[in-house]
């Protein structure tokens, strides 16, 4: 049998038939605790004031907005790109796969995932209980193929057998190339998860394979991974912007993908990679579980031969009336989340600041003025809106204070933070090349 008539009869029956408009949500580092894994007590607590803004206490909350929305606007398939949970346990993994089962069958969207580096054989794994935070069970690969095997590897088209990378193809014109980029085997070692992320030689070459396929069956591939394709920020790239990148982009442009998706730095970012007339796009999502709580909108085009992208919310706040919840943080989660967001930052910096010799001279009213610029640019930085929300920033009271600020390591970052690049981070729309 060719591999082209092995491909449409491996599952004809999932298969959207050629010729039609298709919507895809994408999404990332949803970052999923389970419920059972802590009490709500001091440990967690301190955990949560310590962290990034995920709002982790609200992992089910979220997760059911989510398949609420998805309800709404009935997507053809969701696929979330790495960090399913917040530190891999077992427990996690296991609660979030009902809720992907629940969405697949309340909604009869089907659901594609892949691993982060948080998410397999992660020593961090714990369970918060008292004042104490509690190793917890981890998964190894094995064990990770077979939770979410009904979210994308039960029908692969292919599989790589050196990775839990896997092709699969929900509709006859648009598949998806779903690359593991993770590394787990060390991590024991290392004594927490590998930040940066490799793809293998054998890895690269069977990715050739999966575009030979693709063009057999005249469909176009998008590419999914949970480490960054291009560098995507000035301040953090090591760990984040997958290793040797430009081998990485030099075989998915060969293979006629012109659009990656991926997640693991929290920023939501599009970079454009031109090379010999062809260009390849690096769509950086913002995560899930921190604020604005976002996910992509990808809409495929048959006729204009485009994909077409843009972001939403999650109808956190709907979704609570809608389900009767009291809970004043859900029933205004946008002011609740972004304040939380702001004030984590602002918060550190205004500890910082107060404790530097170097600002002995400025009262705290001064101090907090520009602990809150550092936490507004943070939250623009990470929802990606630099474009629509800088110059309000850049005319504040507490900016003209940093810019003429004795010199040092947060002035530096606050005046990098102010030369972001104002575009569009938001939409994008990308013309396919013909099969």
């Amino acid at each position: 049998m060719s591999c082209s008539r092995q491909a449409a009869e491996q599952n004809p029956v999932f298969r959207i038939q050629s010729g039609q408009n298709i919507k895809l949500f994408t999404t990332t580092d949803t970052h999923y605790l389970s419920p059972g894994l802590t009490d709500n007590g001091p440990a967690f607590s301190r955990f949560l004031a310590a962290g990034d803004g995920k709002q982790v206490n609200y992992s089910d909350e979220m997760l059911d907005t989510l398949e609420y929305d998805i309800g709404l606007q009935q997507p053809a398939a969701v696929i979330i790109s790495g960090d399913l949970t917040l530190n891999g346990e077992q427990a996690s993994h296991q609660d979030l796969a009902k809720h992907l089962q629940s969405i697949e069958q309340r909604t009869g969207t089907r659901v594609y995932v892949i691993p982060g580096n948080h998410d397999v054989q992660n020593p961090w794994a714990r369970s918060f209980e008292g004042e104490r935070q509690i190793p917890a069970d981890t998964l190894s690969p094995k064990a990770f193929r077979s939770i979410y095997g009904a979210f994308g590897y039960e029908e692969a088209v292919l599989s790589d057998k050196n990775s839990l990378s896997y092709l699969a193809a929900p509709s006859d014109d648009l598949w998806l190339l779903m690359l593991d980029s993770s590394q787990f085997r060390s991590n024991k070692k290392l004594g927490h998860p590998q930040l940066d992320g490799q793809l293998s030689a054998s890895t690269l070459k069977w990715i050739d394979k999966c575009g030979r396929l693709a063009a057999d069956n005249g469909a176009h591939i998008i590419a999914v991974m949970h480490h960054s394709l291009m560098d995507h920020s000035d301040f953090i790239q090591e760990g984040f912007t997958i290793n040797d990148n430009n081998q990485v982009i030099e075989r998915l442009i060969r293979n006629g993908i012109t659009t990656v998706f991926s997640g693991h730095i929290h920023i939501q970012d599009i970079r454009r990679y031109s090379a010999k007339g062809t260009e390849i796009y690096d769509i950086a999502e913002s995560a899930l579980s921190v604020y604005p709580h976002q996910y992509g909108v990808l809409n495929y085009s048959p006729a204009g031969q485009t994909l077409d992208y843009s972001t939403s919310r999650l109808n956190v706040e709907l979704w609570a009336k809608a389900a009767g919840s009291t809970d004043s943080n859900l029933l205004h989660f946008n002011t609740y989340s972004e304040e939380a967001f702001r004030k984590l930052s602002a918060d550190r910096s205004y500890a910082r600041l107060s404790q530097d010799s170097s600002y002995a001279n400025y009262t705290s009213t001064q101090l907090q003025a520009m602990a809150d610029v550092v936490g507004k640019l943070n939250e623009i930085y990470f929802a990606g809106t630099a474009d629509s929300d800088h110059a309000a920033v850049l005319a504040s009271e507490g900016y003209r204070l940093w810019q003429n600020a004795p010199a040092g390591g947060l002035r530096s970052y606050v005046m990098g933070m102010a030369q972001l690049e104002q575009q569009d981070n938001h939409h994008l729309q990308v013309k396919l090349s013909g099969r």
